[in-house]
């Protein structure tokens, strides 16, 4: 007996592969019996319907997906409650009455001719009244001919699909989430893959770069928003694994303590808005569960109007500094710390004590003691304003000019070869906000002054 071999994993019933297996065999009922087998060994669900709609075959893995066993349904037309809540006709249906062009009515935007099979047609689609939850299918359906070309019937195989079709939601609900976030985020962002290519490019970075994120989004054009030139961003070496070139191109950049792979610098981009732009940025490596390398992504902070504070605030300390080097009265400030934070030249002729030996220290009492002991501007910064009598008793009164200001005369026998007579002022020194940050100290050296007045002195007549 001559037999003819048919694709067993083949969509389950296409005209061909049925015409094929009803020649298996010069026998009818052997040609039927073969079909029968074969039909009821894929693993793909499956059923065929006649010219009257009735079902002749409904495979074990349509009854497993469907849960109605195959005798409840052959030589019926309720095949239709495998899949629907109500009598409606499935695909198979439409085109055993040579009906396809109704399909769009009751599979609109679902289905596409087949691509391989002639009178085939695929669709996807969700069924909620399959299974507990629903289940979505991918489905092909097919007329069946005889040898003379007769349509006899159709065949519809019915594919499984709902896991990946839970993933591929899951997996768009996720990308949903990341964009919500990056494009919520108030920093600046943008993400490429592996291609160099932009995914996402957030409103903030919008608002910094003055581009669009259409304008940029699937491009490798993201440089444009900070240099001149073509180069690459940081999370360009990123997604080529060049980490080792990364100091090259940006100086300082340092490896993130809290997170590996990552790195982080900070610079001015002078072609960034109409002056240049302070960034300080991250780039990180986005990897798959599996550790996959797929791309980067690429935050920036804008903190222009901080460093800008910054300078002022240095320009403003160094204009403090000259002005303060240049007084011709000796003066130093200490820190809530007691430490020395200035100590001008005039100070350091006087005491012969050079600033770069006292500045940082606590030992500013060493110009005027020979012992450890407070100087007044340490007991401003203690806020111990009771303990001034103790130390200076009879010597100081409150300084009228200013708040929290106190003054003193004294001779300080360790200062110079013969000691010295010194008046001196100390001052509370405070913040923008009112807050104790630390105290000025400035001295007068008044030694010919109570000198002469000595001498006067000794010189007036004596009454008798």
């Amino acid at each position: 007996m001559k037999r003819k071999t048919g694709k067993k994993d083949d969509t389950g019933g296409s005209g061909k592969t049925i015409k094929n297996t009803l020649e298996l065999s010069d026998s009818p009922r052997e040609s039927e019996h073969l079909l029968h087998s074969i039909i009821q060994g894929f693993s793909i669900p499956a059923f065929v319907i006649g010219m009257d709609h009735k079902v002749i075959y409904w495979n074990r893995a349509l009854e497993q997906l469907s849960k109605i066993p195959m005798r409840d349904v052959i030589g019926t037309n309720k095949h239709w409650r495998a899949f629907y809540a109500e009598a409606r006709p499935c695909m198979a249906d439409l085109l055993v009455d040579g009906a396809s062009e109704r399909i769009p009515k009751w599979y609109e935007g679902k289905y596409t001719k087949s691509d391989l099979l002639e009178e085939a047609y695929e669709a996807t689609d969700f069924f909620p009244d399959l299974g507990v939850s629903g289940k979505w299918l991918r489905f092909t359906a097919a007329a069946v001919r005889d040898s003379g070309g007769k349509v006899i019937g159709a065949v519809e195989t019915l594919e499984d699909i709902t896991e990946r079709k839970l993933a591929e939601e899951a997996l768009r609900e996720s990308e949903q989430r990341l964009y919500s976030i990056i494009e919520g985020s108030p920093f600046p962002t943008f993400v490429i893959g592996l291609d160099h290519k932009v995914i996402y490019w957030n409103r903030a970075l919008e608002e910094l770069s003055r581009i669009p994120a259409e304008e940029v989004t699937g491009t490798s054009q993201h440089w444009r928003a900070f240099y001149a030139k073509e180069r690459p961003c940081m999370a360009d070496l990123i997604v080529d694994q060049s980490l080792e070139t990364i100091p090259e191109w940006y100086k300082g950049v340092s490896k993130s303590k809290l997170i590996d792979e990552t790195f982080e610098a900070e610079g001015f981009f002078p072609d960034l808005g109409e002056n240049g732009r302070w960034l300080r940025f991250t780039a990180a490596p986005i990897r798959t569960s599996q550790g996959i390398l797929v791309g980067a992504i690429e935050t920036l902070e804008d903190y222009t109007e901080r460093k800008q504070a910054e300078q002022r605030l240095i320009e403003s300390e160094r204009r403090l500094n000259s002005i303060f080097e240049g007084f011709s009265i000796p003066a130093f400030v200490i820190g809530k710390d007691h430490k020395v934070i200035l100590w001008n030249r005039a100070l350091e002729k006087l005491t012969s004590i050079p600033a770069e030996e006292m500045i940082g220290t606590d030992k500013h009492w060493r110009a005027f003691y020979a012992k450890e002991r407070p100087c007044m501007a340490d007991l401003l910064v203690d806020s111990a304003v009771k303990n001034i009598s103790r130390w200076y008793s009879g010597k100081y009164r409150k300084f009228d000019v200013a708040e929290d200001a106190f003054e003193a005369t004294d001779f300080f026998p360790e200062l110079g070869k013969k000691g010295r007579w010194l008046r001196f002022t100390a001052a509370v020194v405070r913040d923008s906000q009112g807050e104790l940050v630390g105290a000025v100290e400035t001295l007068e050296d008044i030694t010919d002054q109570k000198t002469a007045e000595a001498a006067l002195k000794e010189s007036a007549p004596k009454k008798k």
